[in-house]
């Protein structure tokens, strides 16, 4: 790869898009018809098994004939006009004007849909499968409808394709599943909940038309109104509150026993999409992103590819992975405060046109073309196309943990190196819960890159680096951290983020990892530690692609919390989401000889 980007013009996310290898076109004008009247069939009822109904909108080409159909289903109510978060008429439109028959889908106990409402990932006892084998049917019953059926969608309306996947509706044929985890447990990063996510969802997404569906006078009735309370109201104040099993009703109406039970099983993998790969026999299209749940899509990727249930199935699956958060269909070069450049900007919409013409019109497209991985490799700001995740060339390189015993803060003595430590004395700070490390990313609460700088001076942060790079090193793969270290508490955390510094001292934080020690060597049988013992802790961070430059430095910090991305280990050993009580910990960190620290950093040659 050419790495003969300026480093003005890099920050400046003037990137070059890379040679087309492979036939690969990213941007291509559709030779097919396209239909500029749009028909809209509102609230069309579809009767599940159970006899429950299920409400859609349907977009069609006003065209007569029969077109391939495009199913998602959505709990964030599918008549949202755009001037939210999810733009659900655009897409119906969009679509339609392709020549396909799209629907919109109200899942169970959601807006126009009947029936009761059960979050996939708060309860182990939901109807997403059922009714997702049964609403392709249903679509593709429908008189516009060519009898394929292909289904679209990010986030939950990901996991809602994963779960109607393994039962195999005869007339679905393909998926686009966008930002999603494999496991819950890949999602919460190691059983650790993802306190920012999870309860914002729950109070902001879910409990307002839980709030008007009972017909309760008080509280906020749209996700927008309950966003911007939360912030100009509430000052985010929930994150704070203990217990956090005890958060009021009034707070998170018709969720608060979903959001009890999750917190008493959240260390159960109730999704185990893993397990469900052998039953799924349709070729996918996984898009994710770098600040994203991209360890998730990769392990769909990865197992799909592995353990699909056809030849078909296995031999057609594809990914990108881009630059990009958690934005659903705007796959734009700003993110953060970072502009990746031109070849960043992706258009959803004619990615997915490329693969349902392919899958659902039988047409010759450039996506029989495509590489199974497409990537964008962060630094040099270009897409490179692979055949194989992790890359077969990949050479896993440990940078061992170095210093005095004095890391802490940005102007501490820590460092990076590939020499093996040699007698060096430990680190240590202080992790107070009342005081823990503050995330840094989306108001939304979405991984974003934001500059660490922000954090600089915190005693409770330990940073290692290396000197200025004299020559590019690109990092593309898996990340983890071997981490020697002693507590003084009976349970805590210690967090890893890896950190691309620049020379002007922007500091990018590329993607991060988390370990609960109760958790360390087992989901299913936590045990506590015993206080100042060593042990070694395995942190699994998110992977990632960049390309450190040319006197930038490689940058690892180690710390206790990354709050409210991470609820706070309390320190006690007890239940830390019903009990009240916040202890210090005194943390230890080793990297000598006998217990040699390191980050395994995935080296592309």
């Amino acid at each position: 790869m050419s790495n003969d980007l300026d480093e003005t013009s890099a920050r400046a996310g003037l990137g070059q898009r890379e040679g087309f290898k492979k036939g690969i076109v990213v941007a291509t004008k559709s030779k097919s018809k396209t239909f500029n009247s749009v028909v809209v069939e509102k609230n069309l009822p579809a009767v599940m098994r159970d006899g429950t109904i299920l409400r859609s909108d349907v977009y069609r080409p006003e065209a007569p004939g029969k077109y391939p159909t495009l199913l998602l289903r959505t709990p964030y109510d599918k008549s949202r006009d755009g001037t939210e978060t999810e733009t659900f008429i655009e897409m119906g439109h969009k679509f339609a004007e392709r020549g396909y028959t799209a629907i919109i889908q109200d899942v169970r106990g959601r807006y126009s849909s009947d029936g009761e409402f059960r979050p996939n990932f708060y309860c182990p006892v939901h109807f997403d499968s059922d009714d997702g084998y049964d609403a392709v049917e249903w679509a593709a019953r429908l008189p516009w409808s060519s009898g394929k059926v292909g289904t679209f969608g990010h986030s939950y309306m990901g996991w809602v394709q994963w779960e109607l996947a393994h039962t195999r509706p005869p007339h679905l044929v393909t998926m686009i599943p966008g930002c999603i985890s494999a496991n819950l447990l890949d999602r919460e990063m190691s059983a650790v909940l993802r306190l920012g996510l999870v309860l914002s969802a729950t109070m902001n997404m879910f409990s307002p038309e839980c709030r008007q569906r009972a017909g309760v006078t008080w509280g906020p009735k749209t996700p927008a109104e309950a966003s911007r309370l939360w912030v100009e109201r509430d000052r985010s104040k929930w994150f704070w509150y203990l217990p956090l099993m005890d958060i009021p009703e009034d707070a998170m109406f018709g969720m608060r026993d979903h959001w009890r039970r999750w917190l008493q099983d959240h260390a159960t993998d109730h999704l185990r999409f893993e397990e469900k790969h052998r039953k799924i026999n349709v070729p996918v299209l996984h898009l994710t992103s770098w600040y994203d749940q991209q360890i998730g899509a990769i392990k769909n990727f990865t197992g799909m590819v592995k353990n699909g249930m056809t030849e078909l199935a296995r031999q057609n699956q594809h990914i990108i992975v881009g630059p990009w958060t958690h934005t659903g269909y705007k796959f734009t070069n700003k993110v953060g405060e970072i502009d990746f450049g031109p070849a960043a900007s992706r258009d959803y919409f004619q990615i997915a046109d490329l693969w349902f013409k392919r899958w659902l019109k039988g047409e010759s497209t450039e996506s029989e073309q495509w590489p199974h991985v497409q990537l964008f490799v962060m630094g040099a700001n270009k897409w490179r196309y692979e055949e194989e995740w992790p890359i077969a060339r990949t050479n896993y390189t440990n940078f061992y943990l170095h210093s005095g015993g004095h890391s802490n803060t940005q102007g501490g003595d820590g460092a990076l190196s590939t020499m093996p430590p040699q007698e060096e004395p430990s680190d240590e700070y202080v992790y107070d819960p009342r005081d823990p490390v503050m995330t840094l990313y989306s108001p939304g609460g979405q991984h974003e890159p934001h500059d660490q700088r922000a954090l600089d001076g915190r005693q409770d942060v330990l940073v290692f680096s290396t000197p200025p790079l004299q020559e590019p090193l690109e990092v593309t793969g898996p990340v983890t951290v071997k981490l020697w270290a002693a507590s003084s508490a009976r349970d805590t955390d210690f967090i890893a983020k890896l950190i691309d510094v620049w020379p002007d001292g922007f500091a990018q934080e590329l993607c991060y990892g988390i370990v609960r020690a109760r958790y360390r060597d087992s989901f299913e049988r936590p045990t506590l530690i015993q206080p100042d013992q060593v042990y070694e802790y395995n942190i699994t961070l998110t992977p990632t692609s960049n390309l450190f430059r040319k006197d930038h430095r490689i940058r690892l910090d180690i710390s206790s919390s990354d709050f409210p991305n991470f609820d706070r280990n309390h320190n006690t050993g007890g239940d830390d989401y019903s009990e009240t009580t916040l202890t210090i910990a005194h943390q230890t960190i080793f990297h000598d000889n006998c217990r040699p620290s390191a980050i395994i950093l995935p080296i592309i040659p």
